[in-house]
Parts: C-alpha cells; sequence; structure tokens
C-alpha cells in the first residue's frame, strides 16, 4: 500500500500525464441517506473565563526542610516568600511528605504557577506548583446529549473521540470561524439559529442550486431532492438530505440549551458555504468555496469578511479520481492563507488515495469507524487516511449511527423544524475532526495546519485489539479530542515564543526551519509509518550512525514495504530560498527498488535512489534550489518507501534554508 505523499505525487502526476475523468463531488454518503439553562458547574473555565488559586503545594528534598515547614518557622516562611517575592503561610501537610502553602490572596493560575516556579529554584526544593482548581467535567443538558456515543469517552464496546475532556479545557472562541462546504444549511433550525456568521452560495448552475438562481449571499439550503432521471440516465428519484445541516450541527449545534443535540464548538461560529444542490456539484464551485472561506479573492464574489481558520469538506467523488490540480492549488492556498482543511475520506469502502479531494496533499483526511472501534463497513481506507472518528453504522435512524441537527422536508424545507437524525458516512466522520481542530486552534491560534495534524495524530486513542482498524489503513487512531486540546493547550508557549517570528522573518543568510535540528522531538513535525515506527528518535543504529547534531534526528526507511515521511508547513524565506538538509544513506538494495523524496505541496523537488552503491559512509549535505517558492507558505515533506527485498535507510538531520547554493 503506498503511502499518502507517493500516493498524492503520483496522482498529480497521473493528471499531468491524462487519463483524468470527470470527478463530480457528491453530498450524498451512499450507504447513508442518499448523500454523504446556566451552564452546568464548571462550565466557567470552558468558556475561557480565568481560573483561580490561593495556594502552592512544596516538596522538600530532605527531611530537614520538610521538618523546619512543618513547625511554620518564620526563618523558613520568611526564606520561602523571599523567593517568591509574596507573603507565604504554611497551610497544612499533604500526603507523600508535600505541603500546602497559603498566598494572601487569590491570584489566575498562572500567575501562581510562576511563582511556585521560583520556589522550585530553590535547591532544598524538590518542586513547586500552583495548586489548580478542578471541576466536574461538563454533561451538557441537551435533552439527546445521552445518543450522542460519538462524543463519549473511548470504553470496550464504544468508541467515542472523548469530548467532555476537551469542553473542561475550553468550548471555543467566540473570534474563529468554521467553515462549512456542504448543501447549505436550515438556519431556523433551533438548534442552529443564532450559530452562524454570513456565508455564500457558490452554486453557478440554476438547476443545481435548485433555487431558481446562480451565486448568491443566501447560503440557505432550499433543498436537493430530485426526480427520476434528473441526475442522469437510470437516476432515481431521492428527498432532500439536509446534509449540510446534519454535518453543520455535528461541528457547532448550540449546546447546554435544553433542547436537542450538543455540538463540538459551543461558542465558535459556523460559516455556511454551499457548493452542493441537486445532484452534487461540480469540483469548480467548490475550488471557489475553498478559497474564499479562506479568505482569499474569487471574482465576482464579494471577499469574505469573516475568513475561516477550519474548513470542512464532508464532500467528493464516486468514482475513482486524482486529486485535480485546480483542487490542489485552491487547497494549498486554503492552507497557506493558515486554515486547517479537512475532508472525508470517502464512502466506497475502497482505496481512499483514489478518491478526491481526500486524496489531495494538505487535507486532513478522515476515514469512519463503528462503535466498536472497527472500520465502518463503507469507509474508504488506506495510507492516505491521516486519522479516523466515528462515522456510525447500521443506516439512516440506527442509534449506532451519528446523531444530529435535520429537518423532516422531503423537498423544501419544514419550517421551525426541531428534527434530529442518525446518519452513517466519512461525511459525518469528518465534522468531529474539523469541530476538534476549532477547539485546540481556540486555545492555542498559532498553530499551524502541520502542526494541528501532528497533534492529532500523536493524541489519537490506539484501535482496540482486533480492530479491522490499523495504522496503515485508518490512519494514526481514533480522535481523541480531550488528549488533542491538551496538547494544543500545552504547546501554547513553545510556539508563541520560537515559532510565530519564522511567519515574517526573512532570513538572509539562512537558518534553521522550525524545530528543523529535531531537538524538541515530533513538535511542529508530522511523521507517518506504514510499518509504525518512529520516524523523529534520540536512538540510531549504535555504533554506526548518530545525528549529524544534537541528541535527535530522523531515520526513514527499512525493509517490509515501508512507506514514511516527515513533513510540516514553512515559510520559503524570500532572501533564503535555498532549502538544505544533511542526509546519511545505508542501503542493501540494488538501484531502482528504494526512494527517498523531498515534496513540496505535493510536487517532488528531489528523488533519491537508495541504493547500495548510494552510500554515503556518513553525513552528507544537500541542497535543493526552492527559489520559485520563495516568500510562500508550503508544505515539506520528505519521505522514503521502500520494497520488502533488502534493506534502504535514510537518515535526515539539521534542516534549514541558505540564501545562495
Amino acid at each position: 500500500m503506498k503511502w499518502q505523499i507517493v500516493a498524492r505525487t503520483l496522482a498529480v502526476i497521473g493528471l499531468l500525464l491524462g487519463g483524468l475523468g470527470t470527478p463530480r463531488a457528491l453530498a450524498q454518503d451512499p450507504t447513508g441517506p442518499k448523500s454523504v439553562d446556566q451552564p452546568e458547574m464548571g462550565a466557567t473555565a470552558r468558556t475561557g473565563a480565568i481560573a483561580y488559586t490561593d495556594q502552592i503545594i512544596i516538596k522538600y528534598r530532605t527531611n530537614a526542610g520538610i521538618e523546619a515547614l512543618q513547625a511554620a518557622g518564620a526563618e523558613q516562611m520568611q526564606t520561602l516568600s523571599a523567593a517568591a517575592g509574596v507573603s507565604l503561610t504554611y497551610f497544612r501537610e499533604m500526603s507523600g511528605d508535600a505541603h500546602v502553602l497559603k498566598l494572601p490572596e487569590a491570584l489566575p493560575e498562572a500567575e501562581v504557577a510562576a511563582l511556585a516556579q521560583k520556589l522550585a529554584a530553590l535547591p532544598e526544593v524538590e518542586y513547586a506548583e500552583a495548586d489548580r482548581r478542578v471541576q466536574a467535567l461538563a454533561i451538557p443538558n441537551d435533552l439527546r446529549y445521552g445518543e450522542q456515543w460519538h462524543y463519549l469517552a473511548p470504553v470496550m464496546g464504544t468508541y467515542g473521540i472523548n469530548l467532555p475532556g476537551a469542553w473542561d479545557i475550553t468550548t471555543g472562541t467566540i473570534t474563529l470561524i468554521i467553515a462549512v462546504i456542504d448543501t447549505g444549511l436550515v438556519f431556523d433550525h433551533p438548534d442552529l439559529v443564532g450559530r452562524t456568521v454570513a456565508g455564500y452560495d457558490f452554486i453557478t448552475s440554476s438547476f443545481t442550486g435548485n433555487d431558481g438562481n446562480g451565486r448568491d449571499p443566501d447560503a440557505s439550503d432550499p433543498g436537493d431532492w430530485n426526480s427520476a432521471g434528473e441526475c442522469g440516465a437510470g437516476s432515481g428519484a431521492r428527498n432532500s438530505s439536509w446534509h449540510g445541516t446534519h454535518v453543520a450541527g455535528t461541528i457547532g449545534a448550540a449546546t447546554n440549551n435544553g433542547i436537542g443535540v450538543a455540538g463540538i464548538n459551543w461558542v465558535s461560529k459556523i460559516q455556511p458555504v454551499r457548493a452542493l444542490g441537486k445532484c452534487g456539484g461540480t469540483i469548480s464551485d467548490v475550488v471557489d468555496a475553498i478559497r474564499w472561506s479562506a479568505g482569499l479573492p474569487v471574482a465576482g464574489v464579494p471577499t469574505n469578511p469573516t475568513p475561516a481558520r477550519v474548513i470542512n469538506l464532508s464532500l467528493g467523488s464516486v468514482e475513482p479520481s486524482v486529486c485535480s490540480l485546480s483542487q490542489q492549488n485552491a487547497i494549498n492556498d486554503a492552507t497557506a492563507a493558515g486554515a486547517i482543511v479537512v475532508a472525508a475520506a470517502g464512502n466506497s469502502a475502497n482505496d481512499a488515495g483514489n478518491y478526491s479531494p481526500g486524496n489531495c496533499a494538505n487535507v486532513i483526511t478522515v476515514a469512519a469507524t463503528n462503535r466498536d472501534g472497527n472500520r465502518a463497513g463503507y469507509s474508504n481506507f488506506g495510507a492516505t487516511v491521516e486519522i479516523s472518528a466515528p462515522g456510525g453504522s447500521g443506516g439512516m435512524g440506527s442509534p449506532n449511527a451519528v446523531l444530529s441537527t435535520l429537518n423532516q422536508g422531503t423537498t423544501s424545507p419544514v419550517p421551525n423544524n426541531a428534527f434530529y437524525q442518525f446518519y452513517q458516512g466519512t461525511s459525518m466522520a469528518a465534522p468531529h475532526v474539523a469541530g476538534v481542530a476549532s477547539l485546540m486552534l481556540s486555545v492555542n491560534p498559532n498553530l499551524t495546519p502541520a502542526q494541528v495534524l501532528s497533534l492529532l495524530q500523536s493524541t489519537a486513542t490506539p484501535f482496540p485489539s482486533g480492530s479491522t482498524c490499523s495504522t496503515t489503513t485508518c490512519g494514526a487512531g481514533i480522535l481523541n479530542a480531550a488528549a488533542a486540546v491538551q496538547a494544543a493547550q500545552n504547546a501554547s508557549t513553545l510556539n508563541q515564543r520560537v515559532f510565530l517570528p519564522l511567519i515574517n522573518r526573512d532570513f538572509g543568510s539562512g537558518g534553521l526551519v522550525p524545530n528543523g535540528d529535531f531537538e524538541q522531538g515530533a513538535t511542529v513535525w508530522a511523521q507517518s509509518s506504514s510499518n509504525g515506527r518512529q520516524q523523529i528518535r534520540n536512538s540510531f543504529a549504535p555504533n554506526i550512525v548518530t545525528p549529524h547534531s544534537g541528541a535527535w534526528g530522523v531515520w526513514l526507511g527499512g525493509a517490509f514495504n515501508e512507506q514514511g515521511y516527515i513533513q510540516q508547513t514553512v515559510i520559503v524565506p524570500a532572501g533564503a530560498p535555498y532549502l538544505y538538509f544533511y542526509n546519511w544513506i545505508g542501503s542493501a538494495d540494488s538501484p531502482g527498488f528504494d526512494f527517498g523524496y523531498v515534496v513540496i505541496n505535493g510536487v517532488t523537488v528531489l528523488t533519491v535512489d537508495l541504493h547500495s552503491g548510494a552510500n554515503t559512509g556518513g553525513w552528507v549535505k544537500r541542497v535543493i534550489n526552492l527559489t520559485a517558492y520563495a516568500g510562500q507558505m508550503v508544505t515539506l515533506q520528505i519521505a522514503v518507501t521502500t520494497d520488502d527485498a533488502y534493506n534502504s535507510n535514510w537518515f535526515i538531520d539539521d534542516v534549514g534554508f541558505q540564501s545562495t547554493p
């Protein structure tokens, strides 16, 4: 099975050579319905209010220090107060030889943590930390929340996305927008009223639009019903799917309002962008919708005043198709603008690498799992998939499918219809990832698309033992909202201090890319291995290979049909557009079987034949001319594919940019 980068690169090559069919972007999921009071306790913290504490936990290294602290001697407390810069008093003894100190008043937890760090710097102190407050996890009072198994923490027999733990950190931020490119929205659904910002209808054809006109600012869904034969010879009649309304409800249905269902994000707004209608939609309309959603110009359409940070694409070709250049270019542009693009893997029970836009580069491709943590029978699979999320099973109306907002109209919408329905499909899985991505950005808006993907993958719940999913077929695991949001929150200080300045910085004479020496482990890098290997590591071949510098580097390759890569989004400096890295080749194979690649935005810019005659015997510097991308944000991928005959290894370290060849 070819891994993600190679599959996508070959898809682009296939397009350039011809042989491309005419893909149709359809909303339907083939196995689905003919389509793809006050807050509970603790809600203040989740909605972004600042938590306070007036206590510090401290532990001394020696018994003498402990005894002095227990005595609460004036001299001891003066020492601690002087170190912290604030008057401290002794409160009580804890288990484990730790103790609690009191502050004169409650302060924000972040400030107390900073005071604790000062105490921890004393040589006699083993550790000191803020005595943070904890609260009961939010349980929304939405009447049908109990039926949304797909939000629950993973336990045997029910593998949800562990959402309540994420809500304990954040429920979203008002400044963030999530675009749903789909069939539009039924705005008067009681669980969606007030949850949107202005969107746009990008359907050019009045027939497809089913609303009597072409493009306009009205992104409401008039219904996508069709009569027999309207969508091609032999096509059957079908009722309106209200597909976009269902997808939007998963991302952001009004939550804790005492009715209906809960949405993943309680605060951030949904932007409905209509590109699908009767009989589906066209690539050209979807492409324009992607760019507009990201705040980029589209001819004849007013610029989006509220660009989206997350774009959900629960749509795709129903027949095999490569990622067209128009799709890939639009996705690249949206990603460069900072948008996270999430795409459904498709519902053909086939290799996801054969279906667009899930096979495009720079999208997070999502496969569907069922309640048991197995791959849903309809879901596409393969190396193109980055992660899985609940898509449900059992068909429309089954309690094992995904419950969300809908409308009961068979053609046009029923007004003010508080209706909910179970749907299944990768179209239902993708918005789970989009919603969680929006929560991650709510706690850390500085995350890049590559960082979001890396954190989602590194925190995913492993597939259960015996699952029909594996890391080679269904991505890194099942989406874990609590772990992903926690990881995003913990990455915040590092990102702001180290990586943000790189966005607007011209290196001049050059410099490392973010974590280009890998000394921060996998931070900002996404990594993938078809054999489950750790690519970014601090252990190499003993007495044979050591990192070029520091203690960390990259080990790509190996035998047994390994397909692996590392990637991140970077800026190619205008004044230093030459990418360099150090590599060490160690292969036992013959030429023409194992290869290394450097890929920029899905285009291969370097191919290295890994064979015994190319062995370097040590670290060798390579330089690649990227002047065509100077000043641009790009996705950088370094990858390897091997066959199963002989072992080939490609070691990488110290990746950066320089001003000259």
